[in-house]
């Protein structure tokens, strides 16, 4: 799974299939890696994930659940 989700490789896909997102400062990896954590079990949801890393990721909740709303098809696919 490590290998699958790597950040780098996801953050590949990201960018080559994305039309309307954009990376500023929180990386599409880093949404897929907190998703992944509520995935397995080790969150109960994704506010749970955010506030375990939330100074690490240095971005607000709003951005969070921004970029994760707006997830577009062609990158749900690619992935």
């Amino acid at each position: 799974m490590e290998r699958v989700f790597a950040p780098e490789r996801i953050n590949r896909i990201f960018e080559e299939n994305a039309s309307s997102q954009y990376t500023r400062e929180l990386l599409f990896s880093s949404i897929v890696e907190r998703r992944s954590l509520v995935v397995c079990g080790i969150h109960p949801s994704v506010s749970a994930a955010y506030r375990a890393k939330a100074e690490e990721m240095n971005v607000s909740r709003t951005a969070v659940y921004d970029k994760l709303n707006g997830v577009e098809t062609r990158v749900s696919s690619a992935i």
